[in-house]
């Protein structure tokens, strides 16, 4: 097998990219006082020059209601946009395409909030133990007003979309949660009220910067919560075909969340979690379809883009281990990524592989992973 169609230039979610594989965002806990450094373009600089179609940034705190944490990205004023600007310009200087992904904790929070904690409803977060303030309909509206802002940013900044984070527990993917969002109004109460939210940021951000500017989401086909208290397939079918059918250009799909019973991306044993879901989806919507999950063979990729209707597909932990898997395939060395699923990378001091650690640091993160991997069970 040649991987012709993995490698070929084509269009996804509106944008012209040099091959199918995309960077699938991934949190760096590396930012300077909410700006772009070092490090972050370091990160990326790597990955294009590692031959990546497209990279996703990892989140970017749009909203003065959020409680990031400790290292992330902050746009939410125009003083993010030289650092986002250079940042576009690192990684278009190797024929990589660049999409920001936008987002909002909610109530799902590692650390002490420093002001306010919101969501959709009042339930208490699994993960935090905090019970946040409702959202009134009037905060709503500020809200997408402020990922309307921060889409104008990264356009004027000239990063090639935004992605819109809907999933793994996250403020959005908790609208989108029956077991989280008990509103009784307009957003509420059933898909299409639960999902209105993100119509509302999507028609804000093309109203702003112009219909064509492509807008991407990443939406879990399933919350994989026990006796279907969360996002269900059924209702992930419907919820994505109404957002494509309203101008969505690409729907990144995921799954689980950090509380969750069952999540995909802990396994070792499995590939391509999601599949089964992408594969329905893109055989109804006309939008690009992106498949994300325990990707790590090429010959596995080229079948799934060769002979499914998903149109790429997305990765992170085995880009942590190898920035410059993609370019290693390409040169013709195709065994399987590195990368073993260990969850190592996911490390609040910064994501980083754990096996780049000293032994000092690998202890220390030996304890975090046991936390991370006491989640799903609770």
């Amino acid at each position: 097998m040649t991987a012709k169609k993995t490698f070929e230039q084509a269009m996804v979610g509106g944008i012209a990219v040099k091959n199918r594989i995309v960077r699938s965002a991934t949190f760096e806990g590396t930012a300077v006082k909410g700006k772009i450094g070092s490090a972050i373009l370091d990160m990326h600089r790597n990955l294009a020059k590692g031959e990546v179609g497209s990279i996703i940034t990892g989140y970017f705190c749009v909203s003065t209601t959020d409680n990031p944490a400790k290292g992330t990205v902050v746009i939410t004023d125009d003083s993010s946009i030289p650092g986002l600007t250079e940042l576009a310009q690192t990684v278009h200087e190797h024929g990589t395409k660049l999409i920001a992904q936008l987002n909002h904790a909610g109530a799902q929070l590692f650390a002490q909030p420093r002001g306010p904690v919101y969501g959709p409803s009042d339930v208490v977060d699994p993960i935090s133990g905090i019970k946040p303030s409702p959202f009134t309909e009037s905060q709503i509206r500020e809200l997408v007003t402020e990922f309307g802002d921060a889409a104008v940013r990264i356009q004027k900044a000239g990063l090639d979309g935004v992605q819109i984070h809907a999933a793994h527990g996250y403020l959005l993917s908790q609208f989108l949660s029956p077991a989280i969002n008990r509103r009784t109004d307009s957003y509420g109460g059933n898909p299409e009220n639960n999902s209105r939210i993100i119509l509302e940021i999507l028609n804000e951000i093309k109203t702003r910067c112009g219909k064509d500017y492509p807008v991407w989401i990443k939406l879990n086909c399933s919350d994989f919560h026990p006796a279907d208290k969360g996002l269900t397939p059924e209702d992930f079918l419907v919820i994505a075909k109404n957002l494509a059918q309203h101008g969505m250009d690409a729907i990144e799909v995921s799954g689980g969340t950090l509380s969750g019973k069952y999540l995909p991306s802990r396994s070792k044993k499995h590939s391509a979690y999601h599949l089964e879901y992408a594969k329905q989806l893109a055989g109804e919507v006309e939008v690009s379809v992106i498949l994300v999950g325990g990707l790590r063979s090429i010959d596995a990729i080229d079948r799934i883009l060769s002979e499914t209707p998903v149109a790429a597909i997305s990765m992170s932990r085995s880009l942590i281990r190898e920035p410059g898997l993609v370019k290693r395939w390409m040169e013709g060395d195709r065994k399987d990524a590195a990368c073993i699923a260990c969850n190592g990378c996911f490390n609040p001091n910064g994501t980083k592989c754990f096996f780049t650690l000293g032994e000092e640091e690998k202890a220390v993160q030996k304890e975090i992973m046991k936390f991370m991997g006491s989640l799903g069970k609770q």
